[in-house]
């Protein structure tokens, strides 16, 4: 894969019900990297609503494993490993509002081709210790000069 990448994020929050919610959808440039068994990814995702604000993200793709790192606007930590239940903060505005958040994720597929990365996770979502919802997110990284 090309240093200059495309990363395309989808992602859909389920109601309680089980009907499909709200939906999120963000294509921006990014950087790759190959460090140490580890697909490195960076890219800027501009904040809604906030002319010139946006959050760094950093995507570690490993075998069986995502992490993503926010920073800026938003920051947080998030882990997915298939039946891993992970505990993170979710901070916006700059740590003004700060909530304690619970990942656990029912499946997670990672797959790699020569110049993509499809990535898709199916996890539920915690604030507080209550549920809130179940989402799924699908993250495609691909070469910038390959066509979708």
């Amino acid at each position: 894969m090309d240093k200059n990448v495309i990363v395309m994020v989808k992602g859909l929050e389920y109601e309680t019900d089980g009907s499909p919610g709200e939906e999120i959808e963000t294509c921006q440039p990014g950087v790759y990297k190959f460090i140490q068994d580890k697909h490195i990814v960076t890219y800027e995702e501009p904040c809604d609503g906030k002319p010139g604000m946006s959050v760094h993200n950093l995507l570690k793709i490993s075998k069986g494993a995502v992490s993503i790192l926010k920073r800026g606007q938003i920051d947080a930590s998030m882990v997915f490993k298939d039946g891993h239940h992970h505990l993170g903060t979710y901070c916006i505005d700059y740590g003004a509002y700060s909530f304690p958040v619970g990942i656990t994720t029912s499946h997670l597929a990672i797959i790699e081709d020569t110049d993509c990365i499809n990535i898709e996770i199916s996890y539920n979502l915690e604030l507080g210790n209550n549920y809130v919802s179940r989402r799924t997110v699908c993250i495609n990284i691909r070469s910038a000069d390959v066509l979708p």
